[in-house]
């Protein structure tokens, strides 16, 4: 079979290889991969950004996708092979008050696939029989892999951020996060702009103008604080730039709320006792949890999410192509299909 691996720490260090396809443990079914997205951490651990430096390498990347049953190992029962399926990105231990709860993303035990174990950039791949979960409402397999970026800008908009209608809202960063959280808080009622840098103004800023958003290009010479007219309700920070999250209290009316999607590369130099004295609240969002990726899937039922209009297909066996178009962000979401 062919998968994609990321062979060392040394930036763009990818290649198409060609392992033996894997036999289900017990416990765990085999998944005919159908389509895979490439994430903006797949990006980060591809380029070697220290934030990602603890993914062992050489490791198959891949945790947005959707696929069939292909085989269930020894215990497994009640799928049918060629069932249309997705699954949970992170793998935990259930027994943790997180996990108990229903935060299992937040399980301090987690494991990640296609960081800790063998991912879904292949033609396929072996998950536990807990983490999958039927693809529901007759979805398309390239919507299929979406359901988890689309599950974790949920998670950040509808629970962390509680975007309600007439709140004004300022999406920070205009890569696949940013666009899917600036449409979840449209169609929940707020009134959207969504920022990004010069770099991002012929393509990602681009995009988010054919959808119907308000944009502005940020800079140390023109902050986003002097641009607007005034501050907003919400802020959710999706670009990732320490820049931006530093400077994003300015923007937000005191006692305002600043939602954390994205991760970030450095230590941050952020005046927090300013974020205090305006008494703004802030909520980071990690990944998502099953209900999160249920949420995702009526959303796409619902067609809030203009699927067409955000990805880009590559074979699988072009990887390394749609991994340069994800480093160099022509495009707003690559997505591979193996052969």
């Amino acid at each position: 079979m062919n998968a994609v691996c990321l062979q060392s720490k040394q930036a763009k260090d990818l290649a198409v290889i060609t392992p033996e396809i894997p036999e289900p443990g017990p416990g765990e079914i085999r998944l005919k991969v159908e389509a895979v997205g490439i994430c903006g951490s797949d990006v980060s651990a591809a380029l070697g950004k220290p934030n990602f430096d603890w993914v062992e390498r050489p490791r198959i990347l891949g945790h947005e996708f959707s696929a069939t049953i292909d085989a269930c190992g020894p215990g497994v029962s009640g799928w049918e092979k060629g069932q249309a399926v997705c699954a949970l990105a992170i793998h935990s231990c259930h027994e943790c008050d997180n996990c108990r709860a229903g935060n299992t993303q937040i399980c301090e035990d987690r494991k990640i696939i296609g960081f800790h174990m063998s991912g879904a950039m292949a033609d396929y791949v072996c998950v536990p029989e807990r983490y999958v979960m039927p693809l529901r409402y007759g979805l398309s397999f390239i919507e299929g892999a979406l359901v988890e970026p689309l599950a974790v800008a949920s998670r950040c908009v509808l629970k962390m951020c509680d975007i309600q209608p007439g709140h004004s809202v300022i999406v920070s960063g205009c890569g696949i996060i940013g666009l899917l959280c600036a449409l979840l808080a449209r169609a929940s009622g707020g009134n959207v702009i969504i920022t990004g840098a010069e770099w991002d103004e012929d393509v990602r800023l681009k995009k988010a103008r054919d959808l119907g958003f308000r944009t502005m290009v940020v800079s140390d010479d023109n902050p986003l604080a002097d641009q607007i007219e005034e501050k907003v309700d919400r802020f959710i920070e999706a670009s990732g730039a320490p820049p931006a999250l530093a400077a994003s209290s300015d923007s937000v009316k005191w006692g305002g709320l600043i939602g954390i999607i994205a991760t970030y590369g450095a230590n941050i130099d952020w005046a927090i006792t300013e974020v205090v004295r305006r008494e703004q609240k802030v909520h980071p969002c990690m990944a998502a949890a099953w209900d999160d990726f249920e949420a995702a899937m009526r959303h796409l039922r619902d067609g809030v999410i203009p699927v067409d209009e955000l990805v880009e297909t590559f074979p699988l066996t072009e990887a390394i192509e749609a991994f340069r178009a994800s480093f160099e962000k022509t495009t707003p979401k690559a997505i591979m299909i193996p052969q």
